[in-house]
């Protein structure tokens, strides 16, 4: 061939590849653009319960793209405790909870009120006699100081689920009352247990379906799901139902790490169940130090399995929140629990449970066309 025709040729050939290139950018971007949004988890989960977060006041700004896009429901992290509402007697500070409330209407979600009886997070005058004498540290209690304490206990309920009537579904009524040492039922070092005895569940659940009928009132706690804890637990709640008290439903915390037991979740899901309780998975986080690809994809198998078995007790569990939203907001830092990192990106725990029937890295690759 004369080195001119070879010439043009070649000329020919390096346009046609230039012109394929081109081309094959502009499929790749087309198609790029006909994949499926980064998928939103109360949508993904509308069908089995409940999706929410524990926010506090500044994670409702700060976060909020994340949960609007994410969530169906919104967790006051601290704002709701007494602490938070009524640290001086009888002067309630509602703004800040209120900004919670308030953001929740506005998106269509529900609030879940947590908590109106701890132990902890508690202010000192609670547990405070007329003259200033801590009452559960007095050698002998007195009726009357049973009473004071009793009176605030009630009036703080009523106080606080009469303001939130209409706008708070579901409350934690009474919050880590089971004690972690197998010899009780219920923590000894607690103030509530000291002054009023085991009565204090009972007074707390009376008075709050009292003033609000239509609230559901959970009994809720960490570890319940364990063995240690669990019996001891059922024990206290078949007690409290078998003397008509109205507790609704239990809530297992969920503050677990990688490696903790699936199984042991499952057979207490099976206990609470029985008792004819709705069950809310109320605060979960799932802990893990390695932050390597293969720690968090070890993390990301754990999350899957967890959410695999609430959906497969969807009859029962109504709810599930996540203690918080990203791992730069959290009170376990160390730990990376949530479901997207520092910078507030989706890690692979989250893409674990977009679908629970496949790996994390096959719903990353359908979502984002890797």
């Amino acid at each position: 061939m004369p080195r001119k025709w070879r010439k043009i040729t070649g000329c020919a050939a390096l346009l046609l590849l230039v012109l394929a290139l081109i081309l094959g950018v502009g499929c790749s971007y087309s198609t790029a653009g006909e994949l499926p949004e980064i998928p939103s988890l109360k949508e993904i989960y509308s069908d089995y319960f409940e999706i929410g977060a524990a926010v506090n006041g500044t994670t409702v700004t700060t976060h909020k793209a994340l949960i609007d896009k994410h969530f169906s429901s919104l967790t006051a992290e601290n704002e709701m405790k007494p602490e938070g509402l009524q640290r001086q007697e009888g002067r309630f500070l509602f703004q800040v909870a209120d900004r919670i409330v308030n953001h929740a209407d506005s998106q269509g979600m529900k609030v879940r009120g947590h908590t109106l009886v701890w132990h902890a997070q508690t202010p000192d005058w609670f547990f405070r006699d007329k003259d200033g004498k801590r009452i559960d540290q007095k050698a002998v209690i007195t009726e009357a100081d049973r009473q004071l304490v009793r009176e605030r206990l009630e009036q703080h309920i009523e106080t606080v689920m009469k303001y939130y009537t209409g706008k708070v579904y579901a409350w934690d009524v009474v919050n880590e009352a089971i004690s972690d040492d197998g010899r009780y039922i219920l923590r000894q070092d607690s103030p509530w247990f000291k002054i009023l005895g085991e009565e204090f569940i009972e007074i707390a659940f009376r008075k709050a379906h009292e003033v609000d009928p239509d609230a559901l009132l959970f009994y809720n706690d960490y570890n319940i799901e364990r063995a240690y804890k669990r019996d001891r637990t059922i024990e206290m709640l078949k007690k409290m139902l078998d003397k008509g008290v109205p507790i609704h439903g239990v809530g297992i915390q969920g503050h677990w790490s990688v490696g903790d037991s699936i199984p042991e979740v499952e057979q207490a899901i099976k206990k609470y169940a029985e008792l004819g309780l709705e069950i809310h998975i109320t605060e979960l986080d799932i802990g893990t130090r390695d932050i390597s690809p293969a720690g968090l994809a070890r993390q990301a198998e754990y999350y899957r399995q967890v959410f695999a078995l609430f959906k497969k007790y969807s009859d029962v569990i109504t709810s599930v929140t996540l203690w918080g939203i990203s791992d730069r907001a959290t009170w376990r830092p160390n730990d990376n629990p949530l479901l997207f990192d520092k910078q507030m990106e989706p890690k692979p725990a989250f893409w674990a449970i977009v679908n629970t029937d496949k790996s994390w890295e096959e719903n990353r690759a359908f979502y984002l066309g890797e």
